[in-house]
């Protein structure tokens, strides 16, 4: 009895191997526990793949415009699968809109560890969209479809719109070129073809076409002769006979200086007399930029108030202190040109082109400050080419060019539109800007080529300037939105 009381007690006080026991009984919950981290960090770790893939793929859809909608399912999945580096099987759902793309990723994930402790596998469900922002707006448009060199930015002009965007329509590998000295720089630019050169930011390519905004903009009657005398549109701000006289005399010198001119180059006194008589209806031969421009045989001086009307042949303005009173100016079948250090202001008008050579001549150190009017049924047009399929006097495909250049300068408030013409901006010193931030060119095609000290700023701001919106809206590209 008593042998048996000693070894119950040394039974019992023996701890030597309860670490053991205590060890064993804790090994379980520890064992889930590293488990659950190792897994969880497994599961981070795939979610964050999973995510970042689907991010990638919704933009990459988005952005890419060359393609179909129905395309644009397989070119998702496609980007995904290049950019996912998990291990899950995963199911593919993808859902498409006009301006909008959305992917989502379900799967399985195989626990290395939490099967052992009856933890299942857990399912993940991942998406992500992406939609198209259309809140950029366009400053500078070129809207031939196919050709090269849509819009060329070349020699030493500093160009820069860092609040709106350029786009170009053409589908052409070198559809946006840059080869001048300084990198054009905008809020954004996007091209449906091609670019070549440095750009400030870097271009956009396969961009969609953007639409003509103005393609369905009412046109005004243009009527097919000219009633109104051209004394009664241009009147003399001064009207005394001593004003009239000295006008006189300056237009008597000017054909008596081209005259001499042609004397001495001819040898010829017929050739001459033929200057001096014709000397309101000749171009003139620019010998900085080896081209002829075309002058119309209407024609201003200095101190005088234009008004509102048709002007057959074009109009001349060769004179300073001259002002475009509000309202619509049709030039029909000529070109509106600004020479000889021309200075003319124009508030609430259009200049609408009509016919053949009517174009846009601004040279010779020559500046205009124009601005659109704010209301009306062609509200935010400064210039514009009449096109109108259904009245084929008013319509001319024959190639034309405005030009802006040696010096010119052009001060717009609104849009210049051309959409069948180049514009071209050459020469050196010649400036192109905004009255108030509110600017837009818009033409087939756009040649910026100026020389040094030339310079384009374009900036928009319609509630600043106190205008009809600038159009049309550009692609800013895609924007992650789930």
């Amino acid at each position: 009895m008593l042998m048996g009381w000693a070894i119950k007690k040394n039974f019992t006080g023996n701890e030597s191997g309860q670490v053991a026991v205590f060890f064993a009984l804790a090994a379980l919950p520890l064992l889930a526990l590293t488990s659950a981290a190792i897994d969880f960090s497994q599961i981070t770790k795939e979610r964050d793949s999973i995510s970042s893939a689907l991010d990638a793929a919704v933009l990459a859809a988005a952005n890419n415009n060359a393609i179909s909608l129905s395309e644009k399912e397989s070119y998702a999945e496609t980007h995904f699968l290049a950019n996912y580096h998990g291990d899950i099987d995963l199911i593919l759902t993808p859902t498409l809109a006009t301006d909008r793309v959305r992917l989502s990723a379900q799967g399985d994930l195989k626990l290395s560890f939490g099967n052992l402790v009856g933890i299942e596998n857990p399912s993940l469900t991942e998406s992500s969209a992406a939609t198209i922002a259309n809140e950029n707006t366009i400053c500078l448009m070129a809207l031939n479809e196919t050709v090269s060199e849509a819009i060329l930015f070349d020699g030493g002009i500093s160009y820069t719109s860092p609040s709106c965007a350029v786009q170009a329509n053409s589908s052409h590998q070198s559809a946006l070129v840059s080869r001048s000295t300084q990198s054009p720089s905008a809020q954004s630019f996007c091209t449906v073809g091609g670019a070549t050169g440095e750009f400030e930011p870097y271009v956009k390519g396969e961009c969609s076409p953007v639409k003509d905004p103005y393609y369905d903009v009412e046109l005004p009657t243009i009527p097919a002769q000219c009633v109104t005398p051209l004394s009664d549109l241009i009147v003399f701000k001064d009207q005394s006979p001593e004003a009239r006289q000295a006008t006189q005399r300056a237009l008597l010198e000017d054909r008596l200086t081209f005259a001499f001119a042609t004397l001495e180059e001819t040898g010829s006194i017929q050739s001459a007399v033929q200057a001096f008589f014709s000397y309101e209806t000749l171009s003139i031969y620019d010998p900085d930029l080896n081209q002829t421009i075309e002058i119309s045989q209407n024609k201003t001086g200095s101190d005088v108030d234009v008004s509102p009307g048709v002007f057959c042949g074009g109009l001349t303005i060769d004179g300073i202190n001259v002002d475009f009173l509000p309202g619509e100016y049709i030039i029909k079948d000529g070109p509106l040109s600004f020479i000889n250090g021309a200075d003319a202001v124009a508030e609430g008008v259009t200049f609408i082109l009509a016919g053949s050579g009517s174009v846009l001549n601004i040279q010779s150190k020559s500046s205009l400050k124009l601005k659109a009017p704010s209301e009306g049924p062609r509200k935010g047009l400064a210039v514009m080419e009449a096109i109108d399929s259904s009245a084929p006097g008013n319509r001319t495909y024959e190639e034309q060019s405005s030009l802006i250049a040696e010096g010119g300068s052009l001060q717009v408030l609104g849009t210049v539109y051309l959409p069948k013409q180049k514009l071209q901006v050459l020469g050196e010193n010649t400036s192109i800007g905004s009255m108030a931030p509110s600017t837009s060119f818009i033409a087939d095609t756009i040649h910026i080529s100026g020389g040094q000290g030339s310079s384009m700023v374009i900036a928009v701001d319609h509630v600043e300037a106190d205008m009809p919106p600038i159009l049309p809206r550009a692609e800013d590209g895609a924007r992650l939105v789930e």
